[in-house]
Formats: C-alpha cells, structure tokens, sequence
C-alpha cells in the first residue's frame, strides 16, 4: 500500500497520531510505503515521525515542498494564492514514477481498522475515489459550478489512480481551474477536485472518511434538509457510526482542544499516548466555543434545519470576507 500525508509544523503531531494509528491497524500487511509531503515541519517532529516508523519496523519517505513554481505554468501571480496547499494535487509529479496507486489521507484521521479492502478498490474507468460530503451547501456547489446532478466529495481521503492521473495530466488541469474559480472557492482543492473529476469520481462507503460530528445527523436529514444525492443507504451511514473504518475530525469540534465534546475523543486520545508528541498539551481558551458548538451538535439532532441556517449564515459570510479580498 502506498500511502501519502501532507503537513507543517502546525499538524505534525495530529499527523503523528494518524501514522501511528495506519500502522497498529495495518501491523499485519507486508508492504506499506509511506510518503510525507513536508511544508516545513521541524528537524524535531520528523525524527519523532520516523520513530513511529521506526517501532512498527516501517520507513517514512520525506518530501520536502519547497519552491512549487517549477511544477506548472498556470499563471498564478497572486500573491494571495498559495499553491504549498495545493500538495495533494501534486502527487503526481511529487511521488517516484513507480507508484501507481496511492492512498491519500489528511492528517486529522484516524484509522481504526484494516484499510486493506479500501486500498484494492477497484476503480473501473474512475480516477479516484472519495467520501461524498453531504452538508456542503448549495452554494456552494454553485459558485464553483458543479452540476446539480454531480455528488460533492470530501477530498482528506483520496484513492487515486496515479497511472491515469500523470496520463490525463491531472494536476496541472486540476491546479489551473483552481485557479479559474479562486475568487468564489471556499474549499480551495477540494472545490477544484469535484469541478474537474465530477464524473470520475468512484462513491466510496462513508465508514471510509467518516466525519466525527455526523453522528448527530440522521440519514433523512442529509436528504431531505441538504437535498444530498446520496450512493450509499441508511444502513452504510449507521455502520459507519457504530464501527468507522478512518474516523476524520473535521469541523470545529478537535479531540485536540480542551473542553471538546467530540464523541470519537477517545480514539484520538488512545493514539496520542502511544506516540513521542504524547506531551505535546492540549489547545486551551476555546472552552466556552466547545461548549456552544456541542450545544448546535445536540440541537442537531432534533432540528437539522437550524444547524443548516447557522451555516448558511456563517457560509455567506465567508463569501462577503472574500469578495473584499477582489
């Protein structure tokens, strides 16, 4: 299995429990080759990375991001726009030519089980495959122009078929209508993936890339409140909450910061304890938000279409901070 992270310094310890959790999981798969895409993670974070490595006799390969421009000519001349995020979509031609398939996971993952299944998906005449993201909002999918017949995926997991990625010469084209839509995308790569793969993107199980606070959405909700075009069942989403394959914590609500409700807290915390970032304390001062988000999550479970109004309302104005930055 080839498996690619992408990080700084900011999320190498997040990242450090994500390796550590890949590799208790997986103890038993003969070949696992792991990439991290660095963008300045510190000499001290990457020997505790290697370390992990290190005590599951596994290596880490180290990329350093440094100067990007080389990769593409795509006009980026906005000094606004900052392409070091744009990592995944250079995977291509980042990683050695004998990787032909590679799995790509976000740092605030955490793996539970066996991802042996996932990893030999088989892919058909798709390029990658991916979770489908049902609370994105209307909008959203708007303003970067995706048909309303096309599913929007949450790109921190991504199964990509390299072979047809390098043919295709996807990262360019991928990068280039990021930037076409860069004064209207909210989700920068992400919004750039389902814009130009909305058709060869293969529908994966949500207990995949399973987000921690979709335990308080319902299946109807995901239907009927955010008019979500679903591939997967009612019963794909309540496996998925009992018993997640890669539990993802995006969203406001971190295991990593004091007074966190996440009710997955506990897989993030067994992990952490095993790895050398084990010290590395806890964010604090957001105690007080914790405490009004869990509040939306709870109400979330009797009133979706309250928690859609609140992000409405903060979606719209992000895009008003935005068009300011025109």
């Amino acid at each position: 299995m080839n498996i690619v992270y992408i990080a700084n310094e900011k999320f190498a310890v997040h990242l450090g429990v994500s390796l550590y959790s890949l590799y208790e999981r997986n103890r038993y798969e003969k070949y696992i080759r792991v990439f991290i895409i660095s963008t300045g993670i510190g000499e001290d974070s990457l020997g505790k990375l290697k370390n992990i490595a290190n005590k599951f006799c596994r290596e880490v390969e180290i990329i350093e991001l440094g100067n990007t421009s080389g990769y593409f000519d795509t006009g980026m001349q906005d000094a606004t726009f900052d392409i070091s995020k744009m990592g995944r979509l250079l995977v291509g031609e980042i990683l050695p030519k004998d990787v032909d398939r590679v799995l790509y996971l976000d740092c605030d993952m955490v793996i539970l089980h066996s991802i042996k299944n996932l990893y030999n998906t088989d892919l058909g005449k798709n390029i990658v495959a991916a979770v489908e993201e049902p609370t994105v909002l209307e909008r959203v999918r708007y303003e970067i122009g995706l048909d309303y017949e096309a599913s929007y995926v949450n790109a921190g997991l991504l199964l990509i078929d390299l072979k047809k990625w390098r043919e295709k010469n996807l990262g360019e084209k991928t990068i280039s209508y990021s930037r076409s839509i860069w004064d209207r995308s909210l989700f920068g790569e992400q919004d750039a993936i389902n814009g130009v793969l909305r058709w060869k993107i293969k529908k994966l199980p949500p207990k995949y890339n399973f987000f921690s606070n979709y335990k308080y959405f319902s299946y109807s909700s995901f239907v009927k409140v955010y008019a979500a075009r679903l591939s997967y069942t009612k019963r794909d989403l309540e496996q998925a909450k009992k018993r997640p394959v890669i539990l993802h914590y995006a969203g406001d609500e971190r295991p990593w910061i004091a007074g966190s409700f996440n009710p997955y807290k506990r897989a993030y915390d067994y992990f952490k304890k095993k790895t050398p970032f084990k010290d590395v304390p806890i964010e604090k001062g957001k105690r007080l938000y914790m405490a009004l988000y869990h509040i939306m999550d709870l109400l979330t479970l009797v009133c979706p279409k309250v928690r859609k109004k609140i992000s409405e309302y903060y979606i719209d104005k992000a895009y008003r901070k935005h068009a300011k930055r025109k």
